[in-house]
C-alpha cells in the first residue's frame, strides 16, 4: 500500500472522527433555534387574531450550552395577552438536569392608522389636508394612536410635530368654543322659556366646560356651561 493511500485514508479517519465529535456535541446541547421557535409560537398563539404582527427575537449568546432536553419544552411567565413592544418570555427543561432562559423580542403590530402628511406647530389647526391614513409599526405608540380621522381633525396640535408622525389623543387638543374676553350670549332658563343676555367671558372654555362670565348690563360674575361657540347657558 502506498504512502499517499495510507495518508489519505488518515485523512478520511480523522475527518470522519471530527463529524462524529461535532454531531455527537450538537445533539447533546439544546438547539437554540428550538427554543427561538418556542418563543415565537408562544407570541403568535397570545396575539390577536386580526392583528398583523411581525415577531424579532434576540438571539440568545451563542456560547451558551444547555443540556438536551428529553422532555417538551416549557414556557413561563409569558403574558395571556401580547402586545405591540417588547416580550421577555422564559422557557425552561423540567427534566433532571434543569435549565432556564429568558428570550427577549420585539412585537412589530402594523394598524391602518392617521399619519400627518406635512409638518404642523404647537397650537395650529389639523385640517383633513395634514392628514392621512396609512399601515404603520404601533409598536412605539405606547397606545396612543387612532384610527380615525374625525378623532384628530379640526383639532389644535398640541406640539411641534413633523411629517409622518403618527397621531393619537395626546397628539391634539380640542379648540375652544370660547375664548378669554369673548362676547357671549347668556342664555337662562327652560327649554321652552328662555332669557338671553350679553356677557364676557372671563376665561376660554370647550365644550361642556363650565366658565366664568360677566353679565355686561349688571357687572355680574357667573358660572355657566359653554353649549356652542359664543354661548352659555346658566342654570
Amino acid at each position: 500500500m502506498g504512502v499517499a493511500m495510507v495518508i489519505s485514508r488518515f485523512w478520511v479517519f480523522l475527518l470522519s472522527l471530527m463529524f462524529f465529535t461535532t454531531s455527537q456535541a450538537e445533539e447533546q446541547f439544546q438547539s437554540l433555534d428550538s427554543i427561538y421557535a418556542i418563543v415565537k409560537e408562544t407570541i403568535a398563539r397570545n396575539m390577536s387574531p386580526s392583528a398583523e404582527y411581525e415577531i424579532n427575537v434576540h438571539p440568545l449568546d451563542t456560547q451558551l450550552k444547555l443540556q438536551n432536553c428529553p422532555k417538551p419544552l416549557e414556557v413561563f411567565k409569558a403574558n395571556e395577552q401580547m402586545k405591540a413592544g417588547r416580550a421577555s418570555i422564559g422557557v425552561r427543561c423540567s427534566a433532571d438536569k434543569k435549565w432556564s432562559v429568558f428570550v427577549s423580542a420585539v412585537i412589530k403590530v402594523y394598524e391602518s392608522v392617521i399619519v400627518l402628511t406635512r409638518p404642523v406647530q404647537r397650537g395650529e389647526l389639523i385640517t383633513g389636508q395634514h392628514l392621512s391614513i396609512e399601515k404603520k409599526d404601533i409598536s412605539n405608540t405606547r397606545g396612543d394612536f387612532v384610527t380615525g380621522l374625525e378623532q384628530v381633525e379640526n383639532k389644535e396640535a398640541a406640539r411641534n410635530m413633523p411629517a409622518g408622525t403618527v397621531l393619537g389623543l395626546k397628539s391634539v387638543i380640542v379648540p375652544p368654543l370660547i375664548k378669554r374676553k369673548d362676547k357671549v350670549i347668556i342664555s337662562s332658563g327652560q327649554t321652552d322659556f328662555s332669557i338671553q343676555m350679553s356677557g364676557t367671558a372671563m376665561m376660554e372654555g370647550s365644550k361642556d366646560q363650565v366658565i366664568k362670565v360677566k353679565n355686561d348690563s349688571s357687572g355680574r360674575i357667573i358660572a355657566g356651561t359653554v353649549i356652542a361657540a359664543g354661548m352659555v347657558f346658566v342654570k
